[in-house]
């Protein structure tokens, strides 16, 4: 029989959700701040950047609005991959005493980050006035990218959530190639500016892909070409089934090892 991701889950929807906000809530418990800081890494993050960016280039367009779009995409991504990459270390007691499905971690890391998602996603279009920029409705297609980004954290999920099972030097690898992937994404950079190796490496990055998606039909008023959204979906797809490939064969092991 073939399995397909969350399929086991299905009804356990309430549990999911429920579990997911406990976690948003105890990642942030005893800060000062709390689930502001959620909202604020990736603004503060743009502030940096775009006093950097912009003293350094002359300022064009709305590069705000295309800085501010793909930093909140990436937060996304990195967020999500990092969390969801510790599922099982942070669950380790629960794993060890409860018999619980094994997908219910990785399913709970991704849910905690949809609903933090959505907040960043409504910050987002709140601030449009502030940069004195107009959304075409095109804009509303924004969940597309969106969902495409969290199937993308679900896989990645599934696979490095075993692997650092099994191999913890996968936790600071895996934090070093988020880093990189922030600069070979088009997120402070156009596509239109580049050549050469970074667009040879854009073909086979599915978050610069995401990113620029998200570009065309928030920033540009654009709708992608058709072939655009399959290429991503087809390697986003590919990491998915993978990862929940790897998941499935190795989640009876999980247990032993912790």
């Amino acid at each position: 029989m073939i399995a397909f991701p969350l399929l086991s889950l299905w009804d356990k929807k309430a549990l999911v959700f429920n579990f997911s906000l406990i976690g948003v809530k105890l990642r942030y418990k005893g800060t000062y701040l709390g689930f502001l800081w959620n909202v604020l890494e990736p603004i503060l993050t743009f502030l940096i950047l775009y006093v950097v960016f912009t003293s350094i280039r002359e300022r064009s367009g709305d590069f705000g609005i295309y800085l501010l779009t793909g930093i909140v995409m990436y937060h996304v991504f990195a967020r999500g991959t990092l969390n969801g990459l510790a599922s099982f270390h942070n669950n380790k007691n629960f794993i060890i005493t409860l018999n619980i499905n094994r997908e219910f971690y990785p399913a709970i890391a991704v849910g905690s980050v949809t609903l933090t998602t959505l907040v960043e996603v409504a910050v987002l279009f709140a601030l449009f006035p502030f940069f004195q920029f107009t959304p075409d409705t095109t804009a509303l297609l924004i969940f597309l990218p969106v969902l495409l980004i969290l199937l993308l954290v679900l896989g990645l999920t599934y696979l490095l959530s075993v692997i650092s099972v099994f191999l913890k030097d996968i936790q600071p690898l895996w934090a070093v190639i988020v880093h990189v992937i922030f600069f070979i994404s088009p997120i402070f950079w156009y596509v239109k500016d580049v050549d050469g190796i970074l667009l040879d490496i854009l073909k086979i990055n599915p978050v610069g892909q995401i990113i620029e998606l998200t570009h065309h039909i928030v920033v540009f008023g654009q709708i992608p070409p058709l072939n655009d959204w399959l290429n991503t979906l087809a390697i986003v797809l590919g990491i998915l089934f993978f990862g929940f490939f790897v998941f499935k064969k190795y989640q009876n092991k999980i247990a032993e090892e912790l």
